[in-house]
């Protein structure tokens, strides 16, 4: 079914604290591979549209929609997420059920700060850094290491038309800007990368991520990768390095696990 576009994603600030990617990778980490895919192994109809055909609710579906894909590679197990319980989570940010003034959407690090705190659905993120979205590297190798990563997008008229005819997002001039969207990225190779959105898969290619991409975000899952012998996360996060940045943010110690 044809979407029409709802917003949602609210201007990202970036002169609110943050933890950086590139601190928190191991130094001794090689390039990035040259494709990396963690959506394959979840079926087409798993994702959900989760409210966002109705309401601007984008900035939960992406982490509701990080927690079923990560549910699928990590647990191999399937997370029933439902579309009230996005509505009701958004409600954390001033929506009301049926009232349209209240769809104002969220700004995508508060509801990261959110997920933080208190939680989604039961589990807490363990922490979550800004990714550089100028370095190709960076993406990649975020991708390649941790799965799913949390990302701002602007949306045109040729996406939202491009997107309703199947086709790959790619860059037309001088297309309307609709708004700010968020979405993951869960898949790339030398052409382009593959996001999460609108309850499905959608391909875009590096070029019109240069143009459209606003913010990306790493979301670092409680004691999944963790390697108990070294300290250090298997996929090549610095656990020193995040505890000491998360303490010098936070004035708080790092738990292991958090629930909520």
């Amino acid at each position: 079914m044809p979407i029409t576009f709802r917003g949602g994603r609210l201007p990202d600030d970036p002169g609110q604290p943050h933890l950086r990617l590139s601190r928190l990778i191991t130094s001794e980490l090689p390039a990035p591979p040259p494709s990396a895919d963690w959506l394959t192994p979840v079926p087409a109809g798993a994702w959900g549209m989760l409210g966002n055909d109705i309401v601007g609710d984008c900035t939960i579906a992406g982490i509701a929609h990080k927690r079923i894909g990560d549910a699928y590679v990590n647990q191999g197990t399937r997370l029933d997420i439902s579309t009230a319980d996005c509505l009701k989570y958004y409600g954390h940010f001033g929506y009301r059920l049926g009232d349209e003034s209240t769809d104002r959407g969220a700004v995508c690090q508060d509801v990261l700060a959110y997920w933080h705190r208190h939680g989604f659905l039961g589990e807490k993120n363990l922490a979550y850094a800004r990714v550089n979205i100028d370095d190709h590297d960076e993406i990649r190798q975020a991708i390649a290491l941790f799965g799913q990563i949390y990302v701002g997008v602007t949306i045109t008229q040729a996406a939202q038309d491009q997107f309703n005819g199947d086709e790959v997002w790619d860059v037309v001039r001088r297309s309307p800007n609709l708004g700010g969207h968020c979405i993951t990225l869960g898949a790339y190779d030398e052409h382009g990368l593959d996001a999460v959105t609108w309850g499905r898969v959608q391909r875009l290619t590096w070029r019109w991520w240069d143009v459209y991409g606003d913010e990306a975000w790493v979301v670092f899952n409680p004691g999944d990768f963790v390697d108990p012998k070294t300290g250090r996360d298997r996929a090549g996060l610095d656990t020193e390095a995040l505890h000491g940045d998360y303490n010098a943010l936070t004035g708080r110690s790092l738990a292991r696990r958090e629930r909520a």
